[in-house]
């Protein structure tokens, strides 16, 4: 074990070997939710961010303390190698970056000489120094997880602000490098004072960085999520058809639009329903996990 600290606050950082299985496919989307199966590259778990709304709170039982994985490379590679073509993501239980897992510099040379396989790291992190002494490859996807600040301040409280995010996204952006933001999870406490407003500086900033891709998504958590995130924001979430805790369908909509009118172009859009898409009426695609 060793220790690390984010902003005064520390945590433990487990290494080990991992026993169980490094690939699976993702296939845990509910019925009537677009999602794309994705691979799940499991290199390390846990995040030391502590957002209050992270679903990972409950996945590990209100565990977050980061484990990073230290098996032989050669393992992970059989098992990447077995899977079919598609996008493997390294953020699904962890934060990609945040803490740099011993096997990553690895699977970055991996993937780079694949034809089919895409490496996707997924993060609230500036940890881009790695990359910065790397050269690009068209098979790594880099994702920035991006909130308006006054959610950030609130929510985010250990993770770098914003506007260092988006600073890391524009150095990698100018070194050559595949980047893409999500705007995830938009927050709107307060619905009925339509302060969906907040997002509206963040959003123009985004529009204009000439990302590869833009993914949007408003709260969407499971009701257990409270018996380990007991500050996590619930404000105007219904129980939904698939299960989450979500808002209103108009509510979601209307937010939807006004994203895409600040960005200047329609975003796509991170685990919705298909009732959403069909009342914007926007065409698919591909989301943050699709190549």
């Amino acid at each position: 074990m060793q220790r690390g600290s984010v902003l005064g606050i520390s945590f433990t950082v487990t290494t080990r070997e991992r026993k169980s299985p490094f690939v699976r496919l993702f296939t845990k989307t509910p019925a009537g939710v677009i999602c794309p199966h994705f691979y799940e590259l499991i290199l390390s778990n846990g995040c030391p961010y502590d957002c209050a709304y992270c679903y990972l709170r409950l996945t590990f039982r209100g565990k977050k303390d980061p484990v990073l994985y230290t098996n032989r490379w050669e393992k992970v590679e059989d098992e990447i190698r077995m899977a079919g073509p598609g996008v493997f993501s390294t953020g699904e239980l962890a934060d990609s970056l945040a803490v740099l897992p011993p096997l990553l510099p690895r699977a970055i040379e991996y993937f780079r000489t694949q034809k089919d396989k895409y490496l996707l790291l997924t993060t609230k992190s500036c940890n881009t120094k790695l990359f910065e002494e790397l050269s690009p490859t068209r098979q790594v996807i880099i994702s920035f997880s991006i909130n308006a600040p006054e959610v950030a301040s609130k929510y985010e409280r250990l993770a770098p602000s914003p506007f260092d995010r988006l600073n890391a996204a524009t150095r990698l952006l100018e070194l050559g490098w595949r980047v893409r933001v999500r705007i995830d999870p938009v927050i709107i406490e307060g619905v009925q004072h339509d302060n969906i407003s907040i997002y509206r500086k963040i959003c123009k900033i985004v529009g204009q960085l000439g990302v590869e891709r833009v993914t949007v998504g408003t709260l969407r958590q499971y009701p257990g999520l409270h018996r380990f995130a007991p500050s996590a924001p619930r404000g105007g979430l219904v129980k939904a058809p698939d299960g989450r805790m979500r808002y209103s369908l108009s509510v979601r909509v209307r937010t939807y639009n006004m994203i895409a009118e600040w960005l200047g172009f329609e975003p796509a859009l991170c685990k919705e329903t298909y009732e959403v898409w069909e009342m914007l009426t926007w065409r698919y695609r591909g989301c943050n996990c699709t190549v």
